[in-house]
């Protein structure tokens, strides 16, 4: 009786995680409430400098190895 109890709650709580993750936005908001967003990476904040705008440069260096290697495959 125990074990159908905590596997009741375990299967409960999985489908309210992926209910809180996967149903469209309006339901979500509808059902668990407005959440704010989180300021990580991809939301446009700059704020800790480690989203870049512009690409990395690439390196020129003559004298050094090429900025391109090349991996050679050794099939039978």
């Amino acid at each position: 009786m125990l074990e159908n109890l905590i596997v009741a709650v375990i299967v409960a709580a999985a489908a309210w995680y992926a209910a809180s993750k996967y149903l469209p936005a309006k339901l979500r908001a509808r059902l668990f409430g407005k959440k704010n967003a989180s300021a990580g990476c991809g939301s446009g904040c700059s704020s800790c400098g480690t989203c870049e705008d512009a690409p990395a440069k690439p390196r020129i260096d003559a004298s050094g190895p090429p900025s391109q290697r090349v991996i050679q495959l050794h099939l039978k």
